[in-house]
């Protein structure tokens, strides 16, 4: 009987562990806000370029050459986001729920931007040859604005 009693409380802990884990940190560094700008960079293409091709402009080529040039960077966006939101399902789900929620932020068009801005963003992400740094540079250059439930984190100033 202690035998069982022992494995029961060990899964209680198990599960407890990862169904508790943070669904996200409390704010985003310069790090993850960075990771969130690139991949509302790239979610908006992606939307974008699924979009027009209903409208009779096939950017997916050009959209499928930038996912190709720049698997690395963007795995490296998607990691430090999951690590952003933490560890077990309720993260995971968490890491879900805010992906979707940038596509359907690009659901019905970029404000402003039409298929032919679109494929000149395009031109301009796959010209950054997979640069992680270019790649944050042109979401910033473009006024990408990611959700960021939470907000920044507020930056400490050290005084004299």
């Amino acid at each position: 009987m202690r035998s069982f009693v022992k494995r029961l409380t060990i899964g209680v802990t198990a599960i407890a562990m990862l169904t508790t884990a943070p669904a996200h940190a409390a704010c985003w560094d310069n790090e993850a806000s960075d990771a969130a700008m690139v991949r509302d960079l790239e979610t908006m293409l992606m939307v974008s370029a699924l979009r027009c091709k209903t409208s009779g402009t096939d950017l997916l080529p050009d959209y499928n050459h930038f996912i190709k040039s720049s698997r690395a960077a963007l795995t490296e966006v998607n990691t430090v986001l999951r690590n952003h939101f933490g560890t077990g399902f309720a993260a995971l789900n968490a890491y879900d729920s805010y992906v979707t929620k940038i596509a359907n932020r690009y659901g019905s068009g970029a404000d402003g931007l039409d298929c032919s801005d679109m494929q000149s963003i395009l031109h301009a992400a796959t010209a950054e040859s997979g640069s992680l740094a270019g790649l944050t540079r042109l979401a910033r250059d473009a006024a990408v604005e990611p959700l960021l439930p939470g907000g920044r984190c507020a930056i400490a100033v050290a005084q004299r």
